[in-house]
């Protein structure tokens, strides 16, 4: 039997985290302080008009600086360093799912 799936994740957690949101997929690794975003791997949806829209350095890992929010059935906002100058608010769309990102291949 599996543990049950967290419905938040903090900043101060660790470990690696898939987080699956209407439009995409983001692996967290809240140790190593780094996430990927995987556009497009998030779950259908019936909901017309969702596109999903392509960010700078999308299938990289990139830095991140904090987890503001990380919660089902809300938008995540994280603070990342997508450039070496400059700090990134990013702002998803709502969560449906945090697993352990062990459970899936970052090639989603």
């Amino acid at each position: 039997m599996h543990p049950p799936r967290p419905r938040c994740l903090h900043d101060s957690d660790t470990g690696r985290w898939r987080v699956v949101t209407k439009t995409s997929a983001h692996y967290l690794d809240l140790t190593a302080r780094t996430v990927t975003r995987i556009e497009g791997a998030g779950v259908p949806t019936a909901e017309p008009g969702w596109t999903v829209s392509a960010l700078r350095r999308d299938r990289e890992s990139v830095n991140l600086l904090e987890l503001v929010r990380c919660a089902v059935g809300l938008p995540m906002k994280l603070l990342v360093q997508v450039r070496e100058d400059y700090v990134t608010a990013r702002r998803t769309t709502a969560v449906v799912a945090i697993t352990p990102a062990e459970e899936r291949s970052l090639r989603t």
